[in-house]
């Protein structure tokens, strides 16, 4: 399976529910928002709803009708759903347990499942034909792969060999300005850019970063690969710190981009 490029940000959004996110989201970029929830007719069943496994759309926010339209969703709704009716005695219903064999799982099991609940876990997506936009939104950090340059080792091997090809330099310059539109208009600051199957960051970069805060994600990124990781403006504006990391003849861990290269 090939490596691809995990591009991580922060922001400032409001995470607090599926319709704060939605709102706020379309007061800051232009599109129109549908938000819900996949729900699981054994959860409806503990909600005395009859439904089958499917998709709920709750509302829609129509900011224009030109504009392209995103799907929100909330991956823990129905959760929170449960949880509101029943307290922390759904943990404890081996009904609500459905891949469990109507058993309850280790206390860890139960614990984690509690710990999940209160993070923040949307996914934001536009699919039509085969252009495909896809976000994930966490309490302080989210996944960007709404625009794809090349996979993981095509992007490193620009930096360390053919940084002199003037059509992946005008690629590169596309894609870090479509992430930084959405990087600051989400009140971000910057960027890393992962190997979505690394060696030495274990699970972040593949989706477990959703329970970090930013500090927490920036630690582990820094920790494990700042002896190899290149500051893209840096490198971009920079001869000698650029030769210096070429003549190291190693391949990068991690790219760092906070984008000032592109401020005007």
């Amino acid at each position: 399976m090939g490596h691809d490029i995990s591009p991580i940000g922060n922001h400032n959004l409001n995470t607090a529910s599926l319709k704060e996110l939605a709102e706020d989201i379309v007061s800051r970029i232009d599109i129109n928002i549908e938000y819900g929830y996949f729900g699981q007719k054994e959860y409806f069943k503990l909600l005395g709803r009859e439904r089958d496994n499917g998709l709920i759309i709750i509302d829609s926010i129509i900011k224009h009708k030109d504009f392209k339209t995103f799907r929100l969703i909330d991956d823990s709704y129905q959760l929170k759903e449960l949880h509101h009716k029943f307290g922390d005695d759904l943990f404890y219903n081996p009904e609500y347990w459905i891949y469990y064999e109507g058993k309850l799982p280790e206390e860890n099991t139960i614990r984690r499942e509690k710990e999940e609940m209160m993070l923040p876990d949307f996914t934001l997506e536009h699919n039509k034909e085969n252009e495909c936009e896809r976000m994930t939104i966490n309490k302080e950090t989210y996944h960007n792969s709404a625009i794809y340059i090349s996979g993981w080792w095509t992007f490193c091997r620009f930096f360390i060999v053919n940084y002199e090809d003037d059509r992946y330099l005008k690629a590169l310059l596309d894609f870090r300005n479509v992430l930084k539109g959405y990087t600051f208009k989400f009140g971000g600051s910057k960027m890393y850019y992962l190997d979505d199957q690394s060696h030495v960051l274990e699970e972040v970069g593949q989706g477990d970063e959703w329970e970090l805060s930013w500090k927490e994600f920036e630690n582990i990124v820094h920790e494990k690969t700042s002896h190899l990781m290149i500051d893209i403006p840096k490198f971009m504006t920079d001869e000698k710190y650029r030769s210096n990391f070429q003549k190291l003849d190693e391949w990068p861990l991690s790219f760092r981009d906070d984008f000032k290269d592109l401020i005007e």
